[in-house]
Order: C-alpha cells, then sequence, then structure tokens
C-alpha cells in the first residue's frame, strides 16, 4: 500500500496466485477505484527490494518475457470489449517495474461461489439472469479468438440485483503452461473440461463445459463429476434424470449436453449452444445428439431448432451404423409383398419363388453375419481406442501428479531452506541486538559507577576546601609530573580534570579527575621542589608586583596633584579671562503654560560670576525674574530664576542652560533643564573689561 503504478496509487491486495497479485488501487488522475493484475509468475520471477521484477534465471528469462508479452496482449484485446456483457472492463494496460499490468473495472459483489456456500442453490429464475449474460459475452469474447478456460463459480461476480461479471481471465496462463514445465496448467476439477488435463486442442467448447459445470453447481447445490474421473469411469447423473424443480426440460437437456466429456460431443460454439438451449425450451421438435462410442443412444431435446442448427450446434456425428439391418428389412419386406401377390400362381411357381426365397434369405443372412461382423469389428476397434485413450490419459495424470509432487516437493525443500536461512538470520539478529543491548547495559552500568564516582569524588574534593594556592600547587605539581595543566591559575577546568584522571589512571586509581586528600598530599610530595620553586617565585613576583604598585600610586599621586593644580590656575584664569562687561539676549519658545520668553540684558561677569535682574523687579513685583551665568573653564552655566503670577510664596520656576565662552562670545542654545518644554537661545557678547 501507498506506493504507485504510473497514475495508480495502490491502497491494497485483492488476490494473489502463482501466476501474479491483483490489487485494489486509486486512480489519481479521474479518482476512481480500479483493480489491477499484476504479472508476477511465481515459478519464474522475483521481486526485488525496490518493486523491480525480475526473472529468477537466465534460462528462465525468454519464458517470463513471452509471457508477459501474451499477457499484455490478453489485456490489449479485453480493452477492445468494452461494451461486451458480463465481461470484466478493462480500461488500461502499461509495462512498468520490468513486467506488465491490466487495470480494470473494480467491480463490487460477491462471487457466486460465496453465494453458493454451504449447498445452496439459485432459482430457474436466478440461473437464467446469469446465463444468458455470459453467453452473449463470452460470444464477442471467443470472437477475438480468446478463451477463459477457467470458469467457476468463484470468477463470477454477482451484484446486488444476481447480474454476472465474469473475472480472471486466464488464457495467457495457459498459453504459459503450454510453453514452460515451471508452470501448472490452470484448471478445477468439477469445471475444467477433459482436454484441459491433456494436450488436446482446446476451443469455445472448453468454456462451454465451465458454464454448463457452473449452471449445474448452481442448480444442484454442488459441482459435477471431475471430467478426468468421468473418463475413465463415467458416474454424471444427468440433469434431466435428476429433475430439479422450476427448470425447463430443455434447458436441462443443454445443459448436460454441454457437459459432454468428449470434446467433440459437446456444441462447438455459443451461438450453436445458445440455439440449442433457447429452442429446447420453446417447442416440440426432437434434435438427437450422437453420444460417439454408442451409436444407438441418443437424447432426445425438445425444440423448434431446425435440421441445421442442430447442426451447427452439435459436433460430427460419432463412428456411424451400418446400413445392414434397413437394408435387411427393406429386402424382407419386399419378399413378402412378392409371396402375396404370388399366390394363387401354382405350385411350380410358387415352388420356384419359395426356393429362391430361400436362397435370397440365405445370400441375405450371411450378408447381414458379415456387417454384424464388421460392426463387431468396429466396436473392438473403438474398445480399443478408448483403452488406450484412457492408458495415456492415465500416464498423462500419473506424470502431472509426479510433476506436481515433485514440484511441491522442489518447494517444500526450498521453504525449508528459507524457514532454516530466515531462522538463521533472525536467531544472528536476536544474538547481535542481545549483545547490543548488553553492551549497551553495561555501558550504561560503567557510565552511572563513573558518575557515581564521579561525584563521590567531587563531593570528597569539595570537602578539602582547595584554596586558590592550593590548586595552583596541584597544577604546578601535574604538570611537572608530566601532565601539563597549561598554566597554573588555580581554576580548575577541563584542561586540568583530564591531567588528573590521566594521572589517577597511571595510579590505577578511579579516573574521576577530583582529588582526594591522599591523592592531594601525595601530588605535594612527588612535586615538592617544584612547589617550593613556585612558591618561591610567586613570592618575589608578590613583591615585585607590590613596589611596582607602591611606585604608581606615588608617580599617580604626584600627576593628579600637579593636574590639579594645573586645573585650578587653568580654570582661574578662564575665569578671569571672561570677566568683563557683556551685553545681549535670551529667548525661548511658548510652552504649555505660557508665551515665548525674550530679554535683552547687561551683565557684569567679575570672577567668572555675574547676575541680571529684569530692571523695576523685586519681591512682589510683575514678572520678578532674574539670569545669573557662571563661567568655568571654557564652559558657561547660564541660570534663570522665575516667580510666577507674582507671588512670591508661588513655587520658583527655575531653569538651566548650557553655554559655552569662545573668545568674546557666549553662546548656547538648548532646552532648558526645568522649564517644562522650553527651547532657548543664549547669546552675550563683550562690550568692555
Amino acid at each position: 500500500a501507498g506506493r504507485t503504478i504510473g497514475r495508480y496509487e495502490i491502497v491494497s491486495v485483492l488476490g494473489q496466485g502463482g501466476f501474479g497479485i491483483t490489487y485494489r488501487a486509486r486512480d489519481t488522475q479521474l479518482g476512481r477505484e480500479v483493480a489491477i493484475k499484476e504479472y508476477l509468475p511465481s515459478a519464474l520471477a522475483v521481486r526485488q527490494a525496490d518493486s523491480t521484477v525480475l526473472p529468477r534465471s537466465t534460462k528462465m528469462s525468454d519464458d517470463f518475457t513471452w509471457g508477459r508479452q501474451r499477457f499484455v496482449e490478453e489485456g490489449r484485446t479485453l480493452a477492445t470489449l468494452q461494451r461486451a456483457p458480463a465481461i470484466v472492463r478493462v480500461f488500461d494496460f502499461l509495462e512498468a517495474n520490468g513486467t506488465a499490468y491490466i487495470v480494470m473495472e473494480l467491480v463490487p459483489g460477491e462471487t457466486l461461489e460465496d453465494r453458493l456456500k454451504g449447498g445452496r442453490t439459485l432459482s430457474p429464475e436466478a440461473v437464467e439472469r446469469i446465463l444468458w449474460p455470459l453467453l452473449e459475452g463470452l460470444e464477442q469474447v471467443h470472437a477475438t479468438g480468446f478463451l477463459h478456460r477457467d470458469i467457476k463459480p468463484a470468477n463470477i461476480l454477482l451484484d446486488e440485483a444476481g447480474h454476472p461479471t465474469l473475472i480472471d481471465f486466464g488464457a495467457s496462463r495457459a498459453a504459459m503452461a503450454g510453453r514452460t514445465t515451471a508452470m501448472t496448467a490452470i484448471f478445477t476439477p468439477g469445471y475444467a473440461a477433459a482436454e484441459q488435463f491433456t494436450s488436446a486442442k482446446q476451443g469455445p467448447w472448453t468454456d462451454i463445459y465451465g458454464i454448463a459445470a457452473t449452471m449445474y453447481h448452481a442448480i444442484t447445490g454442488g459441482p459435477p463429476p471431475s471430467a478426468f474421473d468421468r473418463m475413465l469411469e463415467d458416474d454424471y447423473r444427468a440433469l434431466v434424470e435428476v429433475k430439479p424443480a422450476g427448470f425447463a426440460p430443455g434447458l436441462l437437456v443443454g445443459l448436460d449436453a454441454g457437459l459432454a466429456v468428449r470434446a467433440q460431443e459437446r456444441p462447438q460454439s455459443i451461438a450453436g449452444w445458445r440455439l440449442l438451449l433457447r429452442g429446447a425450451a420453446e417447442g416440440e421438435a426432437t434434435v438427437a445428439l450422437g453420444r460417439g462410442s454408442d451409436p444407438n443412444a441418443t437424447v432426445l431435446v425438445r425444440g423448434t431448432a431446425s435440421p441445421a442448427a442442430a447442426a451447427s450446434a452439435m459436433p460430427p456425428p460419432g463412428p456411424s451404423s451400418a446400413p445392414g439391418r434397413s437394408r435387411l428389412g427393406l429386402w424382407l419386406g419386399l419378399g413378402a409383398v412378392a409371396a402375396v401377390m404370388l399366390g394363387g400362381g401354382g405350385y411350380y411357381v410358387v415352388q420356384d419363388r419359395a426356393e429362391q426365397a430361400a436362397v435370397q434369405q440365405a445370400a441375405q443372412e450371411k450378408v447381414a453375419q458379415e456387417q454384424a461382423a464388421q460392426e463387431q469389428a468396429a466396436r473392438d476397434q473403438e474398445t480399443r481406442r478408448q483403452a488406450a485413450e484412457l492408458a495415456r490419459l492415465k500416464a498423462e495424470k500419473e506424470a502431472r501428479d509426479k510433476a506436481d509432487a515433485e514440484a511441491a516437493q522442489r518447494q517444500q525443500i526450498e521453504a525449508e531452506t528459507r524457514q532454516k536461512v530466515e531462522a538463521e538470520l533472525a536467531a544472528k539478529q536476536q544474538a547481535e541486538e542481545q549483545a547490543r543491548q548488553q553492551a549497551a547495559a553495561d555501558e550504561a552500568a560503567r557510565h552511572k559507577a563513573d558518575e557515581d564516582a564521579r561525584r563521590t569524588a567531587e563531593s570528597t574534593e569539595a570537602g578539602l576546601r582547595l584554596t586558590t594556592t592550593d590548586r595552583q600547587h596541584v597544577q604546578v605539581a601535574l604538570t611537572a609530573l608530566g601532565f601539563n595543566t597549561n598554566g597554573s591559575d588555580g581554576v580548575f577546568g577541563g584542561h586540568t580534570r583530564d591531567m588528573i584522571a590521566a594521572w589517577q589512571k597511571g595510579r590505577n586509581e578511579a579516573s574521576t579527575g577530583f582529588l582526594t586528600g591522599a591523592q592531594n598530599q601525595a601530588l605535594q610530595r612527588d612535586a615538592a621542589p617544584a612547589i617550593a620553586k613556585f612558591d618561591d617565585d610567586q613570592k618575589k613576583a608578590e613583591e615585585a608586583r607590590k613596589k611596582a604598585d607602591d611606585d604608581k600610586a606615588k608617580a599617580d599621586a604626584a600627576a593628579k596633584a600637579a593636574a590639579q593644580t594645573q586645573a585650578a590656575a587653568a580654570s582661574a584664569s578662564a575665569a578671569i579671562g571672561a570677566d568683563g562687561l557683556w551685553r545681549g539676549s535670551m529667548h525661548c519658545t511658548a510652552n504649555r503654560n505660557a508665551g515665548p520668553f525674550n530679554a535683552g540684558m547687561e551683565i557684569r561677569i567679575v570672577g567668572g560670576s555675574g547676575t541680571w535682574v529684569r530692571p523695576g523687579s523685586g519681591p512682589g513685583t510683575s514678572g520678578n525674574q532674574s539670569i545669573s551665568v557662571k563661567v568655568s573653564g571654557n564652559q558657561v552655566a547660564v541660570h534663570r530664576t522665575y516667580v510666577p503670577i507674582n507671588n512670591p510664596n508661588a513655587p520658583l520656576q527655575t531653569t538651566t542652560l548650557a553655554a559655552r565662552l569662545n573668545g568674546n562670545t557666549i553662546s548656547g542654545s538648548g532646552p532648558e533643564a526645568n522649564s517644562g518644554g522650553r527651547t532657548c537661545e543664549f547669546n552675550l557678547d563683550r562690550v568692555g573689561r
């Protein structure tokens, strides 16, 4: 399921046999469900893992290819019979994956075999509802030169109304069986004609036997005896003797004719058989059907069929009886008439005629004896022929049974060998899986043990409370003993842990990467000289570092003092440099509470500071406002103070703005730091010293 063949997606397997597999599939283009029959003769070919079908051997390749061509031809022929009643419709045929496929209609319903299970039978109406459409459809199949060869209840599907569909044509299978001994002939005992057990020619009369046997089963509840057994001893009970209720006698006679053991005694075509069946059911005419070995036996078929129709319906008659008896009767009748006519003509005449009659009687008896001897010889010859034919059939059956037994034995040996190989492979895989699981369990146990040991060792090392110096001693000791830690920074990273584990492994101890107290002491002892040298180097380095730090601190202090002195001098110089009379203005944009602010001013800066107070303002006066500046180097802080609504008790509004001293100009712009959204510009020019 899930794989695709062309545009068809496989859904499930419907059936499988020695010649192929039938799938339920979906046509992805038309969105309908179909049945797909795959050519896969198991005796000749095998499927690979990628779905490709290949011959089992080079020797079988020709037979496989030949059979595939017959299979495709069968599909091509059936595809032309779209309108044939009761015949499964073929939608498509294709070659892929090294083999061939026939795409057919997926017919719903149950098989006739299912409907007849348990000895059930069908009514006369149900039988005729199946029989006539099958005859019409098969007639069209035979017209193409094809036969079904495997007509039986299992190959007839019935819909809810009881209408039939014939499936599973076996023409290509039969052709394969006739070509190679690897394929056995297809037939089902009880439904297969005698010629299917031998190499005799098959034709429409072969399918006629299959239909007649199937209808016999539907009427009586079981199949007729096997045709092969009937060739040896015919215990067939004719339908005309069974006389099932409700069935036209002529129909039963026609079915009996279709079940004749010898092919030449059966109707030779569907058309002829149909006339026989229908004619037998409609009138009072009588048709004699020859029975071959017994020329005196006849089957009376009531019907309106003309002699020509009867001749076309039946095979050529068997050996005819000699005409001696009829001729003898004719001669005796003529003699009697003559005696009566000459009764009164005299003694001598009567005597002469009597003597002549006696001579003629003797001659006729001699002829009759010779004729009887010839007929007996013919019957003996026919008996010998039948015995030879039966012996040949028996020998063929024994040979076929032997071949089947040998094939079954080979298949059993192959199956046992395959099962043995599969069992050995399964045992090997199971052993490998068990070994893998055991290895995984051992590895997990080892990992758990290592992890437990590591956690224990980690806890043990933590209990040692190693200082940074202690850790440095460990790193120095490890490096001195040949386990280079790439430094002695006192941090046990991954590499140091690896070196500890390697050192532990060298001592045949658990490689945890964490130290015990005894291991730490062993390291200190084994690398004491290296540790002592490290401590001495560290002491010297610490002293040098301390001296360098002291020297640097002194230098930094001296530099800082000098810088502070220099900065103070520069600041004082800058502040003094800003002294003088300055004139300019300050402008601020409006905010949400007041309109724009504009003020012209004149400020005297002394010692780097100066203040401007709006003329006429003072506590309690309108627009109480002042602006002051403070110079520090080149930086100028501008500070504005405003008493709103002439209320000295109201919160003051203060604003700070940064400006810059540049020679004889002080300027700055930007948002006031505390003005509630104003943007201001401040400009002063020196106008005097």
